[in-house]
């Protein structure tokens, strides 16, 4: 069946789950039918493993599931509902649930193309993300410090009133020079060395030569492929990492089209960033870099 569906799925994803024998066909609406339609999705997702039960429900609901037919002869119902993802991405689907000659509930789910599983999958993943962000945040006990304890000031005497600068300015030492937050981030990517993913030995189109004898495409080509490589092996899902691999595939032979330096920088720039946006169902994003922060 594995093999079935796999072949079946480059075009829809027509999937069928087999439970325990019953008397007579769940309904449509049946929390029986509803789990098995939101495990069918979830499994050409992936990742649903590091999800709780509970997240599954919240951020992926089944809403409005009706009969549309019933085939008496074979005792299957076609039915329709929306599936709703997240908070708002709503996608209407269409699944059957029915018995076989040994009584046994199967439920099928067809219609659903990658694109509408990637949607799905962003945008469980962006809620997922919030909610635990928002739960951590309102769990979070908060931290009470201790009453110290009162000390008996020196009394000095002063003929002159402090300055402002002297109440506010601490002491500084002149062998610890204070540094900007801001600059240390500069720091760190400023040690970063980014080079071509590829031999350059072996360069033979004009992107490849250009990307070798240019720096900042040299970076570019290098942070792409940094970028990628993260985002591939993050939880994003077999869905989107099908799409990603798919639209790498795509942009490279757009961008193998370049006539000059400029296209190229441009082409990089934007994918450097589009790769970074893929939402990872666990909520744990791996750190991306951003076109901007390459000079």
């Amino acid at each position: 069946m594995i093999d079935k569906v796999s072949a079946v799925f480059i075009a829809t994803v027509i999937t069928v789950f087999l439970t325990a024998c019953a008397k007579e066909t769940p309904k449509c609406s049946d929390d029986e039918t509803v789990s098995l339609v939101r495990k069918i999705i979830l499994d050409q997702i992936g990742g649903s493993e590091k999800l709780s039960e509970e997240e599954i429900k919240e951020n992926m609901k089944i809403e409005l599931p009706r009969a549309t037919a019933f085939d008496e002869k074979i005792k299957k119902y076609s039915c329709e509902a929306k599936l709703k993802a997240g908070n708002s991405y709503v996608l209407p689907i269409t699944y059957e649930s029915q018995l076989d000659d040994a009584n046994q509930h199967i439920v099928a789910v067809g219609g659903i193309n990658r694109a509408d599983l990637f949607n799905v999958s962003s945008w469980i993943a962006q809620s997922i993300e919030k909610g635990r962000a928002e739960k951590d945040t309102s769990t979070k006990p908060t931290e009470i410090q201790p009453t110290p304890e009162p000390k008996e000031q020196p009394i000095i005497a002063s003929t002159t009133e402090p300055t402002e600068k002297q109440i506010i300015a601490p002491p500084t030492s002149a062998t610890e020079p204070a540094t900007e937050p801001s600059t240390e981030k500069a720091q760190d990517l400023q040690q970063v060395t980014w080079t071509p993913s590829f031999d350059c030995k072996k360069a033979s189109t004009f992107s490849e030569k250009t990307i070798c004898s240019d720096p900042l495409l040299g970076k570019l080509d290098g942070a792409l492929s940094e970028n990628y490589k993260y985002m591939l092996g993050s939880d994003i899902g077999d869905g989107a990492r099908s799409e990603l691999k798919s639209t790498q595939k795509t942009w490279l032979s757009d961008r193998n089209k370049c006539k000059d330096s400029q296209c190229l920088i441009d082409s990089y720039k934007k994918r450097i960033d589009e790769v970074c946006e893929y939402p990872v169902i666990s909520g744990i994003h791996p750190e991306c870099t951003s076109s901007s922060d390459i000079k």
